[in-house]
């Protein structure tokens, strides 16, 4: 099985916080792997160091055989094709219509003609349930929809891979399924490798093919769904479990 995205020994700190201590996994090409763990672990840092936004003081980053850490600047705007992220609000620009905002890599680093850009954003947008909603702006969109252009974006640059924070945040049950199935639709028809950072757990264990438990700056646990229902592991077991009570959720800042 090919080996997507490598971490190795990865440390972060933010002053005196200690965020990450030696994290290391692997992520396989055409996965849907999810990061789990309390609020306050690191998992949104740790997405962001993989996708080469925010620089680890040690450890490295390996994805598709390259080093994000030692890429030239040549070599990150490829990289950029090939990993692509989706950021928890969308982060859309409030000024550009729908179809301005999915075309955008398009229109600025490959030049396409508007005419063009628009049709593949149209087509993008055909494939997350959003068609109709190309002159819009992101004002007049609810939560979810924003999520979906956002993921029609990240789409438009034909990567890999895809990372996800927290894709399900703030939404309620019915577009958090329709989240997840837009999420698995791209594993399992257009083969991206999909990495999610999620503390929602009905969701990661409806997706996810592997999971990791992030605590305390390091990974408790890798495993499938499966295996990590059955985990002996008290704190993992108490985070999946959401139990309210016990030193062990004191200790997790379990949060539920």
């Amino acid at each position: 099985m090919e080996i997507a995205i490598k971490v190795e020994n990865l440390k972060k700190r933010f002053g005196n916080k200690v965020i990450h201590d030696g994290v290391s996994f692997e992520v396989y090409d055409k996965e849907i792997f999810v990061i789990m763990g309390p609020s306050g672990t690191g998992k949104s840092v740790l997405l962001k160091q993989i996708s080469g936004l925010i620089t680890p003081d040690a450890g490295r980053v390996i994805v598709y055989g390259k080093d994000v850490f030692s890429l030239s600047e040549d070599e990150k705007f490829h990289f950029r094709e090939e990993l692509t992220y989706v950021f928890q609000g969308g982060a859309l620009f409030d000024s550009l219509t729908v179809w301005e905002n999915v075309a955008f890599f398009l229109l600025e680093n490959k030049e396409l003609p508007p005419e063009e850009a628009r049709k593949q954003a149209e087509y993008f947008l055909s494939l997350v349930g959003m068609q109709g909603t190309e002159d819009l702006y992101p004002s007049e969109l609810s939560g979810g929809m924003r999520k979906r252009v956002a993921i029609a974006r990240a789409l438009c640059v034909n990567p890999k891979c895809i990372m996800f924070d927290e894709p399900t945040s703030g939404l309620d049950p019915v577009m958090t399924a329709i989240i997840d199935m837009m999420i698995l639709k791209l594993k399992n028809e257009l083969n991206k490798t999909c990495v999610v950072v999620s503390h929602d757990i009905k969701s990661a264990f409806r997706i996810a093919d592997r999971m990791a438990i992030l605590w305390n700056g390091k990974i408790l646990e890798i495993g499938k769904p499966e295996d990590i229902k059955r985990s002996q592991n008290p704190a993992v077991r108490q985070f999946i479990e959401g139990l309210p009570e016990g030193p062990i959720t004191a200790n997790l800042g379990y949060r539920g």
